[in-house]
């Protein structure tokens, strides 16, 4: 049955459709601002330009606005807090979250919240579109970019349609329409040597019948570790989870994240499915009905051993998946880790966030870790922008920011103060002639006019200079290094163990998957050590010779020789004893670089 508040989203739905022709008269309808991507990125970036005085159309190939939402299923948001438990994204995501009802929610309240405000800001929207692609113009000034976007075209209902505009706001997941163009990306997590594929997908699926009393009560009493509740969300049972044998070899789950709906439904984000191409269509279907599969054998599992899901069934499986990470965009500016994690306040900032550097599993073999925690950090407008291709912006978790960055930018309250900016920007470029994207967003005047704009939308871009786990630590510089190669985690609390000593397994491994990671094009695979419970400063200096098939006698001297090694050493640091992890991971930061010369 149909709900009542669905009901009005078909209502608004409609409305907001009906100045479209059935067929198109001219060769192509101008208007102010396209907006590709009916996920909540893009309908702040819709909402922001049509409220900024452009005529705006939004078209998306799904068959309802929302996206991961309403369609996935996604009802709990990753919010993002500052230093004094301010909140930090604000203005059009701050609008929203006020009308919804909670960090988790219900999806049709967001659904008709969005809708409200796309109507409210007469943004003219259409769904359903089929092949939407670029189109293509003469660039004009090819010192910056090499091709432009002047619009886009697709089919609807049948009929062709093509509408151009100075700007087009590319809010797809996965950048498809900047892709199309021909903008530059790098995939998954290739940028630093890990998997290609990225972090895992997830289905998201509803049970109803849920007694969120008992399972609170429940917590309470068993005490089940790092496991905890509030008023919409539940978290944890992890160790429960492991006990599930999936039959599937491909899925595996963690933890459960329940987000309350009204009534007796909850949705659950834990399901991780792999060994699938997350850009094709066909891949993305099939992983859908497998994980619909193993929810026959989940459920009764989730019954016996959850309180309060005695009675559970299901009663929603997820249109869409959870696709985290796909495309990475090559913009004029790479939002790094370490601007997240040093908490860059950059003087081109359009959005802040400070959710944690969480990066989910990426296979069976690979399980994902929390890098670390910032405070706060800022996105500069550079990330929107593409190297060569003008007219259009980037507004989705494929900007340009690196895999390890993403883990922390890519979540959707961040995602619509991106989008917002996109949108307010695509209005005062009007004022600045036809200046290509790729000149304006390095202009300081422009910059400062978005960020005044969006300051009295409700934006919040404070200055803000705040320290770093290791600010002013001897061997940060190297710890940099190895922590841009995703070797290295700090957890939540920040914290890098580094008085810790290393096992001589965790070196191998450390050594290992850092040389493969530096080095992305080659093969590395090398264990040697003289202490079966410690390193010391020969063991490490021998497995640094050993892929120049090097032995020696005094290891440290001959590593020191070649330069592999510095000579003078910090006084912190000591080569004699049990190493480290401070001091491995300077050596190794050290090594990694100076030893290219020598493969």
């Amino acid at each position: 049955m149909i709900s009542i508040s669905r009901i009005i989203g078909l209502i608004l739905i409609f409305l907001l459709s009906l100045s479209f022709p059935a067929t198109a008269n001219e060769q192509y309808q101008e208007v102010g601002l396209i907006v590709v991507g009916s996920d909540p990125e893009g309908i702040a970036a819709a909402v922001a330009g049509s409220r900024q005085g452009l005529e705006t159309i939004l078209v998306c190939h799904k068959d309802r606005v929302g996206g991961l939402f309403t369609r996935g299923g996604l009802n709990t948001l990753d919010m993002n807090y500052g230093p004094n438990r301010e909140l930090l994204t604000r203005g059009l995501f701050e609008e929203f979250f006020e009308q919804i009802e909670g960090s988790s929610f219900d999806v049709e309240t967001a659904e008709r919240v969005f809708l409200e405000m796309l109507a409210e800001a007469e943004v003219k929207v259409i769904l359903n579109a089929e092949d939407i692609s670029p189109v293509m113009g003469t660039t004009l000034n090819k010192l910056t970019a090499d091709k432009r976007v002047i619009g886009i075209q697709f089919v609807h209902n049948g009929e062709n349609h093509e509408f151009r505009a100075s700007t087009t706001v590319d809010a797809t997941q996965d950048a498809d329409i900047a892709f199309a163009a021909g903008a530059a990306f790098t995939w998954g997590m290739e940028d630093f040597g890990g998997p290609s594929f990225g972090m895992g997908a997830t289905l998201i699926f509803g049970v109803e019948n849920v007694d969120w009393n008992m399972i609170t009560r429940g917590i309470r009493q068993a005490n089940y570790p790092n496991t905890g509740y509030d008023t919409r969300s539940v978290w944890g049972f992890w160790s429960e989870m492991q006990d599930y044998q999936p039959r599937d070899e491909a899925i595996r789950f963690r933890g459960l994240n329940i987000g309350r709906q009204d009534g007796d439904t909850v949705l659950i984000n834990a399901m991780y499915i792999f060994n699938f191409d997350h850009l094709c269509p066909e891949g993305r279907e099939q992983a859908i009905i497998r994980g619909e599969e193993e929810l026959e054998t989940l459920i009764p599992f989730l019954r016996e051993r959850i309180p309060g899901f005695e009675n559970a069934s299901l009663n929603f499986v997820g249109d869409e998946l959870y696709i985290r990470e796909t495309r990475h965009l090559i913009g004029l500016y790479r939002l790094t880790i370490d601007d997240v994690l040093e908490h860059r306040d950059f003087w081109d900032k359009i959005a802040l966030g400070s959710y944690p550097v969480d990066i989910q599993d990426m296979s069976l073999q690979a399980r994902g870790f929390v890098l670390g925690d910032p405070r706060v950090y800022s996105i500069p407008f550079r990330c929107l922008v593409p190297e060569r291709i003008d007219g259009i912006l980037v507004a989705s978790r494929s900007a340009s920011y690196d895999s390890l960055a993403h883990g922390s930018s890519r979540v959707v309250p961040v995602g619509m103060n991106v989008g917002e900016a996109a949108g307010v920007a695509s209005a005062l470029s009007k004022q600045y002639g036809n200046t290509p994207w790729q000149e304006l967003a390095k202009e300081s005047h422009f910059i400062a006019h978005l960020q005044t704009v969006l300051l009295e939308e409700g934006a919040h871009l404070p200055y803000f200079k705040v320290p770093h786990a290791l600010e002013g630590h001897w061997a940060y510089p190297q710890i940099k290094l190895i922590r841009s190669l995703g070797m290295i985690a700090a957890g939540y609390d920040n914290n890098y163990r580094l008085e810790e000593k290393i096992s001589p397994e965790g070196l191998q491994n450390l050594f290992n998957n850092g040389l493969r990671r530096y080095y992305k094009d080659r093969d590395f695979n090398y264990f040697y050590t003289r202490a079966r419970d410690r390193v010391t400063g020969s063991d490490i200096a021998a497995l640094m010779l050993a892929p120049l098939n090097i032995r020696s006698d005094n290891p440290i001297e001959k590593a020191q020789q070649m330069g592999l090694i510095p000579t003078y050493m910090p006084t912190e640091a000591e080569l004699e004893g049990p190493i480290n992890r401070a001091t491995l991971y300077y050596l190794l930061g050290e090594y990694f670089p100076a030893v290219e010369e020598y493969l």
